[in-house]
């Protein structure tokens, strides 16, 4: 697919727009896409990937010298992979076109 015929693409999740996720939790939504004009495709993949960055500095005083420790922690919590369209024989396609709203 080209990607002028992209007008916008993103994941509308479900919930509050500051919701926050734990572990074990499940997160859904939609994927929107819009195009500037109907499109033939053989496939259309997701990925999606949950990640938790933290920073944080501690210091002690040993005399009269402060000691820090630099500390960072990084969890990935969830690599996906859907297919949300996959054309089976290498002669077909499906066809997203534009709907109105």
């Amino acid at each position: 697919m080209a990607f002028k015929s992209i007008k916008s693409f993103f994941l509308e999740l479900e919930g509050p727009e500051d919701a926050v996720y734990s572990s074990g939790e499940v997160v859904a939504g939609q994927v929107v896409l819009e195009l500037n004009r109907e499109v033939k495709v053989r496939s259309l993949k997701v990925m999606a990937r949950g990640v938790a960055v933290a920073h944080w500095l501690e210091n002690r005083t040993v005399g009269m010298n402060t000691v820090y420790n630099d500390y960072t922690s990084k969890e990935t919590y969830f690599r996906k992979r859907q297919h949300l369209i996959r054309v089976m024989t290498n002669n077909d396609l499906s066809t997203l076109t534009l709907i109105s709203l």
